[in-house]
């Protein structure tokens, strides 16, 4: 066969063409032909250049997250300011009352005395970290989802010992109502955690 009518009959096979008879005839040409066998690997090559050309998709997401917005999947919209406003307000509140905390214990960590002291100050040292603990949950918000379960654990127990020792004679009730700054504490730490806005999670 001539190279052109090989070459043509190759041209209708990579266009999904069958030849019959004439399929073999053309192998048996390619075989013994290498310039008909190098104009194939060129033509194959055209081929999935033209066929396989990048497929344009239209960007869809601003319907998505609309979609998703109306279907309550994502918030409609950012936190408002009243909401800002009251979020930064507790935690100020809670940075306060952290370090009024360590102006009490701080003096009693240092100038405990008498056959109590030790007791004493390692009182005022869990005192001292609590507030630290504290502040810290003021100064980064998403941390107060981790110390709000321990603090609310320690007002439980506060609560539960204070009305033992009152039923019990132990203490009087205003020895008692030291605690309640704890209890406030407690109350703010968990509210810090309820509008605080947890991070992103970091893309792999």
């Amino acid at each position: 066969m001539e190279c052109d009518k090989v070459r043509f009959a190759l041209s209708g096979r990579l266009d999904g063409e069958e030849h019959g008879p004439l399929a073999e005839a053309v192998d048996a040409h390619l075989v013994g032909c290498r310039a008909c066998r190098e104009w194939l690997t060129g033509a194959e090559r055209v081929t999935r250049a033209v066929r396989l050309q990048a497929v344009r998709v239209p960007d869809l997401t601003a319907r998505i997250l609309a979609a998703a917005r109306e279907a309550g999947v994502l918030p409609s919209g950012g936190p408002s300011r009243r909401w800002v406003g009251a979020a930064r307000a507790l935690r100020w509140a809670l940075g306060l009352l952290a370090v009024l905390q360590l102006m009490l214990a701080v003096p009693d960590l240092l100038g405990a005395v008498g056959h109590d002291a030790h007791a004493g100050r390692e009182v005022a040292a869990f005192d001292v970290a609590l507030a630290v603990g504290l502040l810290i949950a003021a100064c980064y918000p998403e941390q107060a989802r981790v110390f709000a379960p321990v603090v609310l654990t320690l007002v439980t127990c506060f609560a539960m010992i204070s009305a033992l020792d009152v039923v019990q004679g132990v203490v009087t009730p205003g020895r008692v109502a030291v605690h309640m700054m704890a209890v406030a504490q407690a109350g703010l730490l968990w509210l810090v955690a309820r509008t605080a806005t947890p991070r992103p999670a970091t893309p792999r």
